[in-house]
């Protein structure tokens, strides 16, 4: 029936329009967008201000502002010189085997006695070794009388294969040192010794330094050399015994790690930065986790910070400082996990590496530091000596003024160096890693082994071969009852 009032006529259902499900769409694609341009326009700008703090501060974020540039024409002349230097080294390396051999020879050669064949053929063999780096040591020879400060432009290595050249070369004047210093060359032992220390200055890596302790030894034990020698020898090891080599250390370290982090932003892009190639996938990616990436970069900014107050820390305070703050900043994962994309992507150079930096840095800075400061008083020691017939200080603090600006504190208890003299010569030591004294007991070693055997009791300078003066002939001054076993 077409009018049954029983049946209700089917109304159309309201269909919303097409647009607004485009709108829908377009909204769920949009929000996300919207939320991470926000997000980094705030990262963005943290990350701004964060940086534009520390330049407010005078804060050193170019690692090339760390190296120190000639400016006199002395001093370009020594940078073309060292530069000269390290070309003609090459790829030259030493291998294990090599170090332990010379060392030997080193060995056999300082503790013969004078005239005998064995120490004659000792020589021969030491300069055997030196020669195919002759015209190096010559040219490093012209060098360290011109008193360079560092690189000239132009004359910087490279390449890491270069940079480590002039520790080549460093290692190489250990042979020579101890051929002159063991043979009565007093005043050419000295002047290589003081040639290696000025070359210092021009190692890129100012973590590392040239090992010099062996050598000094050498120098004290040999003879009599000049007192202007020692007096260069003795302002070199102060340059470096400073307060604040673990600070500037980190320092470097913060701008190493920025150039690496924002490539270009202070200074050249890092060494390599923009030789590999990525992906279109890998760009997107990266592009994507900017906000994160600049959200981790302020975080480790600010850790640095932490870190570099802590790096400031007086000795030897430091020690439980830097243990406090790694035990606060603890790695989100082990080292040895691989790291997935996005940490690749969002972590720079790793999370949390100023503590991974402090832990690793400071024996070290502490061992240097312990080592610097003992060899500055046994110079001293030495140019009292000079200017007194032979006669030693009966204590350290004689040697202030003349001989020592003030007295040197040990990094490891704080507390004034050790010092012993007897017929057989004289120590000058710190109480070494376990903070406490050992009566001036270590292994000795040559300086051509870059890893020390086992964990030195102490750490310092001994002006005569070891061991020729035990505590049993050693009158003991400013010291401590040595450790019970």
């Amino acid at each position: 029936m077409p009018n049954d009032l029983e049946t209700s006529p089917k109304i159309p259902r309201r269909r919303w329009p097409l647009r607004y499900a485009f709108l829908f769409v377009a909204g769920c694609v949009a929000l996300p967008v919207i939320v991470w341009a926000v997000w980094g326009w705030v990262e963005s700008g943290r990350l701004d201000r964060a940086l534009d703090a520390l330049e407010a501060r005078n804060e050193p974020l170019d690692v090339a502002g760390f190296d120190t540039k000639p400016t006199t024409g002395d001093q370009r002349e020594a940078s073309h010189l060292y530069r000269e230097a390290v070309n003609l080294v090459g790829d030259r390396s030493f291998a294990t085997a090599e170090g332990a051999r010379v060392s030997l020879l080193i060995d056999e050669l300082c503790t013969t006695p004078a005239g005998a064949p064995a120490q004659g053929s000792s020589s021969q063999a030491l300069k055997a070794f030196e020669d195919p780096y002759a015209k190096a040591l010559d040219l490093m020879d012209r060098a360290s009388p011109l008193k360079g400060v560092g690189w000239a432009d132009g004359d910087r290595p490279p390449r890491f294969v270069d940079q480590i050249r002039p520790i080549t070369l460093a290692r190489a004047n250990v042979a020579r040192i101890a051929r002159r210093a063991c043979t009565g060359d007093a005043d050419g032992a000295a002047a290589a010794l003081l040639a290696s220390l000025r070359l210092q200055r021009f190692v890129n890596f100012r973590s590392i330094s040239i090992p010099t302790a062996h050598s000094l030894q050498l120098v004290l034990t040999g003879g009599a050399a000049s007192p202007d020698l020692l007096r260069q020898i003795q302002d070199e090891y102060a340059a470096t015994a400073g307060d604040r080599t673990f600070e500037e250390l980190m320092r470097r370290e913060r701008a190493t790690w920025l150039s690496y982090s924002l490539p270009g932003a202070y200074g050249d892009p890092s060494s390599g930065s923009g030789n590999r190639r990525i992906t279109p996938l890998e760009a997107i990616a990266t592009r994507l986790s900017r906000p994160l990436r600049d959200h981790r970069i302020v975080a480790e900014l600010h850790e640095f910070a932490e870190a570099i107050e802590v790096a400031k820390q007086p000795w030897p305070s430091t020690f439980d400082a830097v243990t406090a703050f790694a035990k606060a900043h603890p790695r989100q994962r082990s080292q040895s996990t691989p790291s997935g994309t996005l940490d690749m992507l969002t972590r720079p150079w790793g999370a949390d590496l100023s503590a991974t930096l402090l832990t690793s840095y400071v024996n070290g800075i502490a061992e240097r530091l312990a080592t610097a400061r003992a060899g500055v008083a046994a110079v001293a020691v030495a140019r009292y000596s000079h200017d007194h017939a032979g006669v030693l200080p009966a204590t350290l603090q004689e040697l202030i003024p003349a001989y020592l600006a003030a007295s040197l504190i040990d990094p490891y208890n704080g507390k004034a160096f050790h010092y012993l003299h007897g017929p057989s010569g004289y120590k000058v030591y710190s109480v070494g890693a376990n903070r406490e004294d050992d009566v001036g007991e270590w292994e000795q070693h040559s300086d051509l082994q870059l890893s020390r055997r086992g964990n030195p009791l102490d750490v310092g300078i001994a002006a005569r071969p070891w061991p020729g003066m035990g505590p049993s002939d050693v009158e003991g001054v400013e010291r401590t009852p040595a450790r019970k076993n």
